[in-house]
C-alpha cells in the first residue's frame, strides 16, 4: 500500500471501476515495497500460471520493473503474449532509469498507458513511441463518499462555529513549498487586509513535509517547511491569525464533513507531480467550487457551463521556479466574497460525479480494453535525451547557476496552458 494517502484511495477506487465490469475475471496480486526477491519471483509465477490476457499495474510505487522483469522471461518461456495496462501516476518523471530497462523488456508486446489528465497525456506522450498511445481516465471518486449533502454541511458548520454569513476557504493535502502553502497564508492575510472583512475563514487539513523543491534545486531540512509556515503564521495580525486554522491530518472519512463546510477549495499548487488533484474531485463531488491554479491535472477541473464554479490562476515557468499571478488569486478570493456561497452546488457535485465517479471512469476503462493495443518498440529520441541528462548529474534540470534549463520547460510545459 502506497505511503501516500491519496494514492491509497486512487488504487482502492480503480479497482472498484475494474469490478464494475462483470465481464472481466479480475485476479488480484499484491507486489509491495515490503516484498523479498522471494517473494516476488512467488507473485510472478502465480501471475504467469494464471495465463492472463492482460495484466494491470494499478499503483505506482514500487515501480513495476522489479517485478516485471521476473515475469516477462517467464511469459516468454510459457509462450504467453498478455496484454499490459500501467496507469502511470505524476512520478513518471522520477524513474527514466526504471521505466528505459522495463521498455527493452516490453519490446513486442501490446501496451496502453493510462493517465489521469490531458496535460499529463500531453507530458508522457513525449516520451512514448509514435506507435503507443496514452489514454485519459480520471481517478475516480466513490460517490458514496463524496456527494452533496445539506445536512451535513449545516452540522459541519455548526462544528467550525461558523455563521450563516461566514465563507470558510479550506485547503486539504500536504502543506508544502511544492503546493504554496506560503503564498496561500500571505494572499490569504492581504485580502483581509485589503477588503476589512471579518466574515472569512481559512481551514488548512494536513502536515507539513520537507520534500522541499527538489525539481529546481530546493531542498529541505526535516522540520524547515514548519517553521517557515509557523514564522509566517506569528507574524499576522492577531485577528488574522484568528481566521487560520490548521486542522492536521485528519483520516479520508472526515474530509466528507469538510468539503460540505467550507465554500470554495483554494489550492495553489504548482507541484511537478500534479498529475490529477484527488482532493479536489472528491471537493467538486460534494458540490464545492475551486480556486486552483492553472497548472498540470489541477486544469481538469474546468466546468464551462457552470460560470464561478472553478477559478483558475495563471501560471508560467520562470527563471528559478513556477510564477503564480498573486493578483489573481487576491481577484479570486475579492469574487467568492462578494458573490457569498455558491447556489449551485448540487449542480456541481453531479457534474463532477459524471466525470469523476468510479461508473464513468469504468466506463472509460471498459472502452480502452475494447480498444486492440499496438505492440510497444521503445521509447522516444526525448526519452533517451532526459535519460541522458538524468544520468548524468542530479539535478538534470537547472543550469550552474540554479536556473531552470531549456529541459525542464520542454517537459512540463505540457503542464502549462497554451503549451
Amino acid at each position: 500500500m502506497s505511503s501516500w494517502v491519496s494514492c491509497q484511495k486512487i488504487v482502492f477506487n480503480l479497482h472498484k471501476a475494474y469490478q464494475m465490469n462483470k465481464k472481466l475475471d479480475l485476479l488480484n496480486f499484491n507486489y509491495s515495497v515490503d516484498q523479498t526477491p522471494d517473494e516476488i519471483i512467488n507473485v510472478a509465477e502465480k501471475i504467469v500460471e494464471a495465463n492472463p490476457e492482460v495484466i494491470l499495474i494499478l499503483d505506482h510505487k514500487p515501480h513495476p520493473w522489479a517485478l516485471l522483469q521476473v515475469i516477462i522471461p517467464l511469459l516468454e518461456k510459457e509462450k504467453q503474449k498478455p496484454r499490459f495496462v500501467f496507469h502511470v501516476f505524476g512520478d513518471f518523471t522520477l524513474y527514466y532509469s526504471h521505466w528505459d530497462r522495463l521498455g527493452s523488456l516490453l519490446e513486442g508486446y501490446s501496451v496502453d498507458f493510462i493517465v489521469a489528465s490531458h496535460r499529463q497525456k500531453h507530458l508522457i506522450d513525449k516520451f512514448l513511441p509514435e506507435t503507443t498511445r496514452s489514454f485519459v481516465c480520471p481517478f475516480p471518486v466513490d460517490k458514496n463518499e463524496f456527494s452533496f449533502n445539506e445536512g451535513v454541511r449545516k452540522l459541519q458548520r455548526k462544528e467550525w462555529g461558523l455563521k450563516e454569513d461566514e465563507l470558510a476557504f479550506v485547503f486539504t493535502g500536504r502543506l508544502s513549498r511544492q503546493k504554496r502553502t506560503h503564498t496561500l497564508l500571505r494572499a490569504f492575510t492581504e485580502f483581509i487586509k485589503k477588503t476589512g472583512t471579518d466574515k472569512v475563514h481559512l481551514y488548512l487539513y494536513g502536515n507539513t513535509d520537507h520534500i522541499g523543491d527538489q525539481f529546481v534545486g530546493k531542498w529541505e531540512m526535516e522540520g524547515e517547511y514548519f517553521r517557515k509556515i509557523n514564522k509566517i503564521y506569528k507574524s499576522l495580525p492577531l485577528p488574522v491569525q484568528k481566521k487560520i486554522h490548521f486542522m492536521g491530518g485528519v483520516p479520508n472519512a472526515e474530509l466528507r464533513g469538510v468539503y460540505q463546510g467550507a465554500d470554495m477549495l483554494v489550492n495553489l499548487s504548482v507541484h511537478n507531480d500534479e498529475d490529477y488533484g484527488m482532493s479536489v474531485a472528491e471537493a467538486q463531488c460534494s458540490g464545492m467550487p475551486s480556486i486552483l491554479t492553472d497548472w498540470g491535472g489541477l486544469a481538469s477541473f474546468e466546468h464551462k457551463d457552470l460560470p464561478g464554479a472553478t477559478r483558475f490562476i495563471p501560471v508560467k515557468i520562470g527563471t528559478k521556479s513556477k510564477l503564480i499571478d498573486y493578483t489573481g488569486v487576491l481577484q479570486s478570493f475579492e469574487e467568492a466574497l462578494q458573490k457569498g456561497h455558491f447556489k449551485n452546488r448540487e449542480l456541481i457535485a453531479q457534474k463532477a460525479i459524471n466525470r469523476f465517479g468510479v461508473e464513468a471512469c469504468s466506463l472509460i476503462i471498459t472502452n480502452i480494453l475494447n480498444t486492440e493495443a499496438t505492440a510497444f518498440t521503445k521509447f522516444s529520441r526525448f526519452f533517451d535525451r532526459v535519460l541522458e541528462r538524468y544520468s548524468m548529474t542530479g539535478t538534470p534540470y537547472i543550469t550552474e547557476t540554479k536556473n531552470i534549463n531549456n529541459l525542464y520547460r520542454e517537459i512540463y510545459s505540457s503542464y502549462v496552458r497554451d503549451h
